[in-house]
């Protein structure tokens, strides 16, 4: 059959189709098939209004004559849009379901083409028909732009207002969401409103979507946080804690629990805000949570603070909780003329980590942040015992820590041993050479599912022979990763640059021996 006689729905769904990201039809070949095939140009003309960026696509279908360029470069109309032109667009707009708007779509336009827009003779949004609108500019001369997309058909959304202070213009903005865009199902809206009264009319918008199970917010203070709570239909919460104010709880309030969410994203600024947070809430059905610090590059976290946080970690999440993922979102080069690397109270022993023995169905550990130091081999085992399920185990590794892990060869085959469903380690230890004919190495059995080793900063000793154990322990594994020290950049400590030489050794054997398998 020839593709002229396939029924539109088939049509969309080959011109639809991507490859590696990549659609198999590009646009410009889309275009010359509107313009030239009467049969295809519906669907053709479908794919290439589906997903766009910024206006100048709807200003590019105006008639010649009407456009034009100011001295600064933006587009703009000589006159006001007749109603038969504004027909003509609205046979694009209506098959426009995404709409991407950056700062850079907006500085192109001036204030006569968003005046032509939000003065379209329509009792319907600009984008009738519009799914997903992400909108990246916080401005509020292009507000009523924005106002005019707003419709009952939109179903995610996300607004970034993180680039200036908080206004009533965007309070008003983001409180008018729940009456006009009832059908929200994901809003990624990292504003908290900047004031409690601002704050209590967001969140009252809020209870106003009917389907919302994924939502991104920002919140002031642990009264907003409860609030939040109470929104059964959500499965997936990011919170944004940078402007919350721990001094607002009241003493003595009480913990409120979540039985419905799935997914915790929570960001703040000190682990000081986050353990606060967390103690005034439960979330008992949640399997993944993401903890980040995005701190001030000039002052790095207090080591003091982090015990507190792993417990309120416990008291918050329930014991099958399946993913822990702890970061931190710091420059680390500004640390590095301090002594801070090398600094023993940022080597965190097993009883800090020791409370979250209890998660007994992890499968995802992100501990990297965390100078681990101080933990044997010992410690591990207990941990790995703990922890049976795991697939990726990151302890350690993130942070040039130049305080020497008390880890060994042994906590390695410890974890390897007791977690047998590993794929990914990426920890500091001291990487020596063990009896392979003595326990625990002798009744561990290989892993062909771990891919990936990162040992960070690993002092070492023997390269060939960690080599060859290495490559019986994990025969999958092809190459190791370690820390590269650029001069310029972070200054190399002696036994350092020596470790590097070592560990680039153990690569180039590992791959003659995995060469040697391959070639039986």
């Amino acid at each position: 059959m020839h593709i002229c006689l396939l029924p539109p729905e088939i049509l969309l769904r080959i011109f639809s189709t991507c490859e590696y990201d990549e659609p198999i039809c590009p646009r410009d070949t889309l275009a010359s098939l509107a313009r030239t095939c009467r049969t295809l140009k519906e669907p053709a003309l479908d794919i290439l209004w589906q997903n766009i960026e910024g206006f100048e696509p709807l200003v590019a279908c105006l008639p010649k004559g009407i456009t034009n360029t100011d001295i600064r470069g933006r587009v703009t109309l000589k006159r006001p849009l007749l109603n038969g032109e504004c027909r003509f667009i609205r046979r694009y707009t209506e098959r426009v379901h995404s709409l991407t708007i950056l700062p850079a779509h907006l500085d192109s336009i001036d204030d006569r083409v968003v005046q032509a827009f939000i003065s379209a003779p329509s009792l319907t949004p600009l984008l009738p028909n519009l799914h997903s609108l992400d909108w990246q500019d916080d401005r509020e001369c292009f507000f009523p732009l924005l106002r005019a997309l707003f419709g009952s058909t939109i179903t995610s959304m996300r607004l970034d207002f993180t680039t200036r202070p908080p206004s009533f213009a965007k309070s008003a903005l983001v409180a008018s969401l729940g009456a006009r865009c009832p059908s929200i199902r994901e809003l990624h809206c990292e504003y908290s409103g900047g004031s409690q009264e601002s704050s209590d009319a967001i969140f009252e918008a809020l209870y106003g979507f009917r389907e919302l199970f994924r939502l991104g917010i920002g919140v002031l203070d642990a009264q907003t946080l409860l609030r939040l709570a109470s929104l059964s239909s959500l499965k997936f919460l990011s919170l944004n804690l940078e402007t919350y104010n721990i001094n607002y709880t009241r003493s003595g309030s009480t913990p409120t629990s979540s039985s419905h969410l799935e997914e915790v994203d929570i960001v703040a600024l000190l682990p000081s805000v986050l353990t606060h947070c967390l103690r005034n809430i439960q979330f008992i059905s949640c399997r993944s949570v993401v903890l980040r610090i995005n701190g001030n590059d000039l002052q790095l976290y207090d080591p003091r603070d982090i015990p507190d946080l792993i417990i309120s970690v416990l008291e918050c999440f329930p014991y099958t909780l399946e993913k822990f993922n702890f970061e931190f979102d710091y420059e680390l080069d500004s640390y590095m003329e301090e002594d801070i690397f090398d600094d023993p109270s940022f080597a965190f022993g097993f009883d800090v980590v020791a409370p979250m023995l209890s998660f007994s169905h992890l499968k995802y550990l992100n501990l990297d942040w965390i100078c681990t130091s101080a933990i044997n081999d010992t410690s591990l085992k207990t941990m790995a015992q703990s922890w049976p399920q795991l697939e990726d185990f990151l302890f350690g590794s993130a942070v040039r820590w130049l305080i020497p892990p008390s880890l060994t060869f042994i906590g390695l085959i410890h974890l390897i041993h007791h977690c047998p469903l590993l794929r990914n380690i990426e920890m500091p230890f001291n990487a020596c050479p063990v009896d392979v004919n003595s326990a625990p190495f002798s009744n561990t059995n290989p892993s062909e599912k771990i891919w990936r080793l990162f040992v960070a900063t690993s002092p070492i000793v023997n390269p060939i022979a960690v080599a060859c154990q290495l490559h019986k322990l994990m025969p999958e594994l092809v190459t190791v990763g370690f820390y590269d020290w650029y001069p310029d950049e972070f200054p190399v400590p002696p036994q350092y640059a020596e470790f590097e030489a070592d560990w680039s050794r153990v690569n180039d054997f590992l791959q003659v021996l995995t060469t040697s398998e391959k070639m039986r």
